[in-house]
This record gives C-alpha cells, structure tokens and sequence, in this order.
C-alpha cells in the first residue's frame, strides 16, 4: 500500500468529510493538510506522501479499508 504525490494531492484537496475510519489516520491527515495549506508546493507533497505512506507500512493490516477510499478519490 503505497500512496503517490497525485493521489496525496487529491487527497489534500479533498474539501469532504474523508470517510476514514482510523483515529491515528484522521489526525495526521489534519496535520498534513495545515502543512500543505500553509505551503502548497511539490515538496510539501512529496513529505506528505512519505508520511501518508510510513504510517501505512506500520498499520497496513488495520488501514485497508482506508487506503482502499483514498486511492478511489
């Protein structure tokens, strides 16, 4: 399970109500969209794909589902 730059970016975008159903993902991508809405530049992705992606390698069996909505997006 491995998110890229234009899946993050959409997912940073996203003005919805994500329908994520782990707290730890909820929170980061909360901390991930005020870092990209206060510098939205290609790099500021690129951290938040490495970060999106980290937390998936260590919770990839309780995340699925989760993964499973942003890729949809």
């Amino acid at each position: 399970m491995r998110l890229n730059d234009s899946q993050t970016r959409k997912l940073l975008e996203y003005t919805g109500q994500p329908q994520l159903r782990q707290l730890s993902l909820n929170m980061a991508l909360t901390r991930l969209k005020g870092l990209y809405k206060a510098n939205p530049t290609p790099g500021t992705v690129s951290k938040c794909t490495a970060d999106l992606n980290a937390i998936f390698a260590k919770f990839a069996m309780v995340m699925k589902d989760d993964y499973e909505w942003i890729i949809k997006l």
